[in-house]
């Protein structure tokens, strides 16, 4: 019986301590097996606010925005890169219109309006690959039309 009473304990300290953790970092990690979340923040375009969602790994920026239906007006995607390049995007599993930012450090360099979804059991081999005309570290996607509705242009400066 005391054997079982000190099991008891154990496990419980465990799992107060477990809970502890997650709350003070808002997620446990270096912990391979537990997958970790969305990170979202909030930046700012030519004085428009936006809630990214950061797409930061491979895995991250590999999935994208592909089977949501929809995006939120004041959100997008901001796609973050280790190194500039010509980093290409395609619409793969996009089931709506986007509008692409293209953004060399803080600065906004390149912009695509208005990119349709692929049409419905289009190819993969045949789906349109986008790219910027100079080297970026950051992508942002939010819906087409919210460049042409914030008047977002080359040179607007993006703050985190």
């Amino acid at each position: 019986m005391k054997k079982f009473v000190i099991q008891i304990i154990l496990l419980l300290v465990f799992i107060v301590g477990g809970v502890y953790l997650y709350k003070s970092s808002g997620q446990i990690s270096g912990l391979p097996f537990i997958p970790s979340g969305p990170v979202f923040k909030q930046i700012q375009i030519n004085g428009s606010k936006f809630n990214v969602e950061i797409a930061d790994t491979q895995e991250k920026r590999a999935k994208g925005l592909a089977g949501r239906s929809s995006l939120a007006s004041d959100s997008g995607m901001l796609f973050i890169f280790s190194e500039p390049s010509k980093h290409s995007f395609w619409m793969k599993g996009l089931l709506f219109p986007l509008d692409f930012i293209w953004i060399s450090g803080d600065k906004v360099v390149g912009i695509l309006q208005n990119v349709p979804p692929p049409a419905q059991g289009q190819p993969d081999s045949s789906l349109p690959i986008y790219q910027s005309s100079v080297e970026v570290d950051k992508v942002l996607e939010v819906n087409a039309g919210v460049v042409q509705r914030l008047n977002i242009k080359v040179g607007d400066i993006l703050t985190q």
